[in-house]
């Protein structure tokens, strides 16, 4: 029972296709079956994800702190700036006044404008010098912002 070399070429064709399908099968099956393959895998993909998340929270934390460390620090030099100006207003006030007026003017000038610049000098290095208030709150409000957003994402 010889078959034409035509039908035995295409039989071989056949059997490899087969075996090759065969083949696929086995190695899908292999990998549907190594479950410490798997659960590595899913284990990585959780891992990477919450990295990311971390990663995300921690760099929105630290904005959030920057922009609110920016706010202070422009607020603070805003209410210097408008205490200079109401002590400079006030110490021409007072100038305007003493020169019209006799000794006793001359000498309540001289208090009020060492006073004034006393204080003006007091509050300006006070904010300059003393930072940490500022800081606090900048700490304070970042961490209620991690907070906030620990508690946004459990829920």
């Amino acid at each position: 029972m010889s078959t034409p070399s035509g039908n035995s070429d295409q039989t071989r064709r056949d059997i490899q296709q087969t075996r090759a399908e065969l083949g696929e099968t086995v190695a899908a099956l292999t990998a549907k079956a190594d479950v410490k393959t798997r659960a590595r895998t899913k284990a990585t993909t959780a891992v990477g994800g919450l990295r990311g998340r971390v990663t995300g929270a921690g760099q929105s934390a630290k904005a959030r702190a920057t922009q609110l460390a920016r706010t202070m620090s422009q607020k603070a030099s805003q209410r210097a700036t408008s205490v200079r100006q109401k002590s400079q207003h006030t110490i021409g006030t007072v100038r305007g006044s003493a020169e019209a007026g006799a000794q006793t003017a001359s000498k309540a000038e001289s208090s009020l404008v060492t006073s004034a610049r006393a204080m003006t000098t007091r509050i300006g290095s006070s904010v300059r010098a003393k930072p940490l208030p500022v800081l606090a709150v900048t700490g304070t409000a970042a961490t209620l912002a991690v907070i906030s957003y620990r508690r946004r994402r459990s829920r």
